[in-house]
């Protein structure tokens, strides 16, 4: 059980007594008297109150205090509880991994007579004889706990990005619940995400072939990095690169929690490339195209709002030009589009057959189109499907994110009652607004204008570049 103190006051002079008439089961009272000047914040009660051997004082109170203190009023005392406060001052256990914890905590009450308050000032006196029927009550309580022993232990890592630049840095952060010692490794992996190529010199920021050996670090805790957390940094390669990373430990003085990544592909992150895009107008028989713009560079898979206005020029080389509608989203190819199937695929075929095959790239995710828009009940594409080969305007073939060849689940039959779509996406996302064409008098030119906007830069490989075809125009 904690040590309740009382400080002995002797300027003013105050007589600390007990007070048995107020005691209980698990409680005490003390009973202060003395005479102070009016107008005037006097000391007149202190206590320090102390933990139990391997105990510690639970947080309590508005504040989180040691104690929790309160006036204890009642009718005939509760005009005075503005002319008292108090102040507490917790005092925490120095000891290694016990520093957040308090040890014990320092009470003292004030009081500030009253000056021309009617009732209150002169004090007033009562059948028991002075100011004891107005018994002032402060009281205090407090919570001891046990220090529950652990084993000491690493007991998360993090780490601050989970996407990083070329020759940016990567901050892991760990929390352990004592000192000693861990060991820490950053692995660079293959393709696969199999095993590692490079790991991390922490030494002199390289990054070293597996050949030459893993390359790792000891990390020793502090006490100060016990409450307030160790921080290492990793310097990512400059090669303009899209890469996988892990972060592995292994126990030293301090064993692993439970959550703690001890192998490659526990806890990753990737190093993204900058890339750009390209918007361009496209073609058809008897028709050439002009304009086209560039995307800045952006970090692969990052996301943004950028507005680029853009002028394409339609040029016939023969025959009559017509501009038959306004452009639409549906026109642009290379990033979301329908791709109409040839022929029917046939259950466990991995090849769709089609005549156009334009904007289509290898490594876009393929999907059944007509299950996308509602008039497939289930999908005849399995999920996480990509584009593997293309053959120009004759089919592609399907393969899933290791490279193994996907089949169809179903047969998608063409037999002419329901045209048959396959939905191409990519990361690129892309908006437009203020399409606008517009064929010139002498019928020889049709202008586009209009915004592109945009949302997402994708990765590498399928790239972004993306173009207007002229759906909208016919030569005959």
């Amino acid at each position: 059980m904690a040590t309740v103190t009382q400080v002995n006051i002797t300027d003013p002079d105050i007589t600390e007594s007990n007070d048995p008439g107020f005691a209980g089961p698990n409680w005490t009272s003390k009973l202060h008297e003395g005479l102070v000047l009016q107008g005037q914040s006097h000391l007149v009660a202190e206590y320090n109150i102390t933990a139990a051997n391997n105990k510690y004082l639970s947080p309590n109170g508005k504040n989180g205090n040691g104690i929790d203190v309160w006036y204890q009023t009642n009718l005939a005392n509760s005009a005075w509880r503005p002319y008292y406060n108090w102040s507490i001052t917790n005092n925490y256990f120095t000891a290694t991994g016990k520093t957040g914890y308090i040890e014990s905590c320092n009470l003292k009450v004030f009081y500030t007579p009253p000056v021309n308050v009617s009732g209150l000032d002169p004090d007033p006196t009562s059948n028991e004889g002075g100011f004891a029927a107005h018994l002032h009550e402060i009281r205090f309580t407090y919570t001891e706990l046990d220090f529950v022993a652990t084993d000491p232990v690493l007991v998360s890592v993090s780490i601050s990005k989970q996407t990083v630049s070329p020759s940016s840095t990567n901050i892991i952060t760990l929390n352990a619940n004592s000192t000693g010692t861990v060991g820490l490794s950053v692995r660079k992996l293959n393709a696969g995400k199999t095993d590692y190529t490079h790991s991390y010199n922490f030494s002199n920021s390289t990054w070293v072939a597996k050949a030459s050996g893993l390359q790792s670090k000891t990390v020793n805790i502090t006490e100060e990095e016990v409450e307030n957390n160790s921080y290492c940094s990793v310097v990512m390669p400059s090669t303009d690169e899209s890469a996988t990373y892990s972060v592995v430990m292994t126990a030293g003085t301090l064993a692993l929690g439970s959550g703690v990544p001890d192998a490659i592909n526990e806890l990753n992150f990737e190093t993204v490339q900058n890339v750009r895009a390209t918007f361009n107008p496209g073609t058809k028989t008897n028709v050439t195209s002009s304009g086209g713009i560039t995307t800045g560079y952006n970090p692969e898979v990052s996301f943004a709002d950028v507005t680029m206005p853009f002028t394409f020029t339609y040029t016939k080389s023969s025959g009559t030009m017509t501009l038959n509608r306004q452009p639409l989203e549906s026109d642009v190819t290379g990033h979301y589009q329908f791709v109409t199937v040839g022929s029917t695929v046939a259950q466990g075929s991995s090849t769709i057959p089609t005549d156009d095959t334009e904007g289509v790239k290898a490594g876009m995710y393929l999907k059944d189109g007509n299950f996308e828009l509602g008039t497939q009940r289930t999908s005849r594409i399995p999920e996480n499907t990509l584009v593997n080969s293309i053959s120009n305007n004759t089919n592609f073939t399907m393969k899933n994110a290791i490279g193994s060849a996907v089949a169809a689940q179903a047969a998608i039959t063409v037999d002419g009652s329901l045209s048959e779509k396959i939905l191409l996406t990519s990361d690129w996302l892309y908006e437009f607004e203020n399409f606008e064409a517009v064929l010139n008098a002498e019928a020889t030119a049709v202008t586009v204008t209009g915004n592109l906007i945009i949302k997402k830069w994708g990765r590498s490989t399928p790239d972004g570049n993306i173009k207007l075809q002229p759906n909208f125009i016919t030569i005959s």
